[in-house]
């Protein structure tokens, strides 16, 4: 599956101390806790609810 094609989305706050979804571009990796340009922090990376759907199955065990 290829991953960079999906958008990121993340909860940022900024320094008033609003909070707000954000979309990121494919290709953008961002974790908790980043600085952005506009000084905002990433606190939370919510996952869509259908990733299991999505994702294939990785074989973990050996037969």
């Amino acid at each position: 599956m290829d991953f960079q094609r999906y958008s990121m989305w993340a909860c940022v706050k900024h320094s008033d101390g609003r909070t707000e979804e954000r979309e990121f571009p494919a290709g953008i990796y961002i974790e908790i806790g980043d600085i952005l340009e506009d000084g905002s922090v990433v606190v939370d990376l919510p996952y869509p609810d259908d990733i299991d759907d999505d994702a294939e199955a990785l074989d973990l065990y050996d037969d």
